[in-house]
């Protein structure tokens, strides 16, 4: 079963890697050990050798050997596990040999075959203790040739070794809880700046989105999150708020309509009517219906485009083009008002046609609306390497800063009253944005004192707005 517990997950690993470590650090003392153990006992084996060698080098004969026999026990006195014996080179008989083990080697000197260094490592049959021997061969003032095997019991480095196996392989528990544990500390310190955002997290409600990480003293790894974070908070905030506001413009767009209808309709029902009574107030109602079906319509294409749900098909077009149809379109709305629409200029764009008279119609409609009666409506179209430009002015009264930073929010109005009056439901430039957004592009607006107000359409071009 996988453990749910990070902190635990990191202490175990930790533990574990503690512990690998620790056996590779083991295994290398070992080897380190074993091989300095036995470099010294080949150093005293050569040493005795040599000495060895000295003392019989200046012997005459056989005979001079055996007399001088106490000498040669002086090597090995004092070291229980140095063995000594001297024989005639190829005879396995001693002519001296003070123990079992010192017999065997002569043996071995035969029997197995000796390295390169004259040393040879084997085991006692008696005791199955493990042996190192080293061979010497010198001559006698006679002339004759004896080998000398000098042989150390290794049974005291085995029991070194085997203590340190057995003391590391004890002691490996101990440490490895010893590590886990302290990790588990370190881990659960180390993420204490975690329990910030889940503080945080936790104060966070529907009506509570102020709260936000106090990123300093986090470390630096936390850093970044926790911006991250507050960003996030500060996106949904902004989302919520919007959302709210919608919601609240969205009631009061539909109850004026509705309210409307009804009260119209119960008044004409409140007593017996006329066909032609009843005929005005079904034509009043379907006017109010239509402004309604608009909403929805409005409404249904801004939610397509929030979700990237609203298909673009793009095509190469002249943004000129485009809107000198809708300004033929629109130019007896703009008659009625002694307005005259033209429009200048030429570029070409990759965009979608219909979004793109949309947008310009919603623009155009506003700038007919809201501008002085018997003024112009100027529509130039520019480009440069990277954008094409769509600008749309007219004459009329000036929009507040103020305003200009929420005009294209739905359901936003600067003259409330008047707009629904002419028609409007709140969301043609909140739809222009829209379009923008989903061809890469911007739309912005300015207005002077002197009354001239443009808004501007930004397209990228060719692919880049894809």
């Amino acid at each position: 079963m996988r453990l749910k517990s990070l902190s635990v997950r990191l202490a175990l690993w930790v533990g574990l890697l503690g512990l690998l470590q620790g056996a590779g650090v083991l295994w290398f003392s070992y080897l380190t050990m074993q091989q300095e153990l036995g470099s010294q006992r080949r150093l005293v084996l050569r040493d005795k050798v040599d000495h060895a060698q000295q003392l019989i080098g200046d012997m005459p004969d056989d005979a001079a050997i055996r007399g001088k026999a106490f000498e040669l026990v002086d090597l090995v006195t004092g070291h229980a596990e140095l063995h000594l014996a001297i024989a005639r080179q190829g005879s396995t008989e001693p002519t001296v040999a003070f123990s079992r083990e010192a017999s065997e080697s002569l043996r071995r000197l035969k029997d197995d075959i000796w390295g390169t260094d004259a040393f040879l490592e084997w085991r006692a049959q008696t005791s199955d203790a493990p042996m190192l021997s080293q061979a010497g061969a010198v001559q006698l003032k006679s002339g004759e040739a004896y080998e000398i095997v000098v042989t150390i019991d290794r049974s005291e480095d085995q029991r070194l070794l085997r203590s340190l196996l057995v003391t590391a392989l004890t002691a490996a528990p101990f440490g490895l809880a010893v590590a886990i544990g302290s990790a588990l500390a370190i881990v659960i310190l180390g993420l204490r700046p975690l329990r910030r955002f889940q503080k945080t997290a936790t104060d966070i409600t529907a009506r509570n989105l102020s709260a936000r990480i106090d990123s300093r003293g986090l470390p630096t790894e936390l850093q970044g999150l926790g911006h991250a974070f507050n960003a996030m908070l500060e996106r949904l905030d902004d989302g919520v708020r919007r959302l709210s506001e919608f919601s609240e413009d969205l009631a009061h767009e539909l109850r004026t309509p509705l309210a409307t209808l009804l009260g119209r309709t119960q008044v004409v029902l409140s007593q017996p009517r006329t066909v032609e009574e009843l005929t005005d107030l079904l034509e009043n109602n379907v006017d109010e219906l239509q402004r309604l079906s608009r909403l929805v319509s409005d409404m249904l294409f801004l939610a397509q485009a929030d979700n990237a749900q609203t298909a673009v098909a793009r095509r190469d077009l002249d943004l000129a083009d485009q809107a000198r149809t809708v300004a033929e379109f629109l130019q007896l709305l703009a008659d009625e008002r002694g307005i005259k629409i033209s429009v200048q200029g030429s570029a070409r764009v990759t965009a979608d046609g219909g979004l793109v008279q949309r947008a310009i119609t919603n623009l155009l409609s506003n700038a007919v609306r809201h501008g002085a009666q018997g003024t112009p409506v100027t529509v130039t179209v520019s480009s440069d390497a990277q954008n094409a430009t769509l600008e749309v002015a007219n004459q009329g009264e000036p929009i507040a800063p103020a305003h200009l930073g929420r005009i294209f929010d739905r359901f936003y109005r600067v003259d409330s009253s008047r707009a629904r009056d002419l028609g409007g439901t709140g969301l043609g430039l909140a739809i222009v944005k829209a379009i923008m957004g989903l061809h890469g592009g911007e739309v912005a607006a300015t207005s002077s004192g002197s009354g001239e107000t443009r808004f501007t359409l930004c397209f990228p071009r060719g692919d880049q707005g894809r």
